[in-house]
């Protein structure tokens, strides 16, 4: 354990009500435990006196990497009691949100990553957050939609959302800028949104790449009529990776296995 100099600008904390008693170096992490203290308020309830009460089990606060380096607070909030209604409150802070154990700078750099390319498992593992912590970030964020113009030529596909669950991604084929997210895949969900745009928008469609499932084929064909479906490469590489190996271990299988052409 190596002991570290007390300096909570550097480490982001800006609350002068939180006394930082000992900062140290683990071999995973850094640790900074602190207590969070200040004169009695009157009560939130009935707004009698106040006393100080005792001090409430440590919450443990992930902050922020220092120098490359996970970095955990571990604070102690004071209680107070009222002397009138005897309710107990719990003091609060800037850093984190009431009933809430993940910091504000953690929570800006989530919705900092969110608008970057990083995958949402990629931000839980960079900031040692859960993936649920990310994913109601996520929600929280609102889409300023526009239905007055569609690409020349569309993307259309899905991918792992949640577990055991897909979600369906639209985007421009030509300069990859998304155009809507849905939650899951269903025909009605894709049908209802793109109906939003009108006809004449969805005619200047001209080709809708996807995979080669064929599941979306007759949606898109009604949806959008001047549009051209095409397979995209990925997929069609990947069915001639699949063949080309299936092919390969059928002639295998006619050798012995010990013979030199096997």
């Amino acid at each position: 354990m190596r002991l570290i100099k007390n300096n909570t600008e550097l480490i982001g904390i800006k609350d002068q009500n939180i006394k930082i008693s000992l900062v140290f170096e683990t071999d995973t992490h850094i640790e900074i435990q602190a207590k969070l203290d200040y004169p009695a308020p009157s009560c939130p309830h009935c707004h009698g006196k106040m006393i100080k009460y005792d001090f409430q089990k440590p919450s443990k606060i992930p902050l922020l990497e220092q120098a490359g380096t996970p970095t955990l607070l571990r604070l102690k909030k004071r209680r107070f009691q009222c002397k009138n209604c005897r309710r107990v409150t719990v003091a609060e802070t800037s850093i984190v949100e009431k009933n809430c154990q993940i910091s504000n700078l953690v929570r800006q750099k989530v919705t900092q990553l969110l608008t970057e390319k990083v995958s949402l498992t990629d931000i839980a593992r960079r900031l040692r957050v859960s993936t649920s912590t990310v994913y109601r970030k996520l929600d929280q964020f609102t889409f300023k939609e526009h239905y007055d113009k569609l690409p020349a030529v569309m993307s259309w596909d899905e991918f792992g959302f949640k577990k055991g669950e897909l979600a369906f991604v639209a985007q421009n084929y030509e300069t990859n800028r998304l155009i809507t997210i849905l939650d899951n895949r269903r025909q009605t969900t894709i049908r209802n949104y793109f109906l939003k745009y009108p006809l004449e928008i969805r005619q200047q469609v001209q080709f809708i790449t996807m995979d080669m499932s064929g599941a979306y084929i007759p949606l898109a064909r009604k949806l959008f009529p001047n549009a051209k479906i095409v397979p995209d490469r990925f997929h069609i590489i990947q069915h001639l990776g699949r063949a080309f190996l299936k092919t390969r271990i059928a002639i295998m299988n006619q050798f012995n296995k010990n013979s030199l052409p096997y």
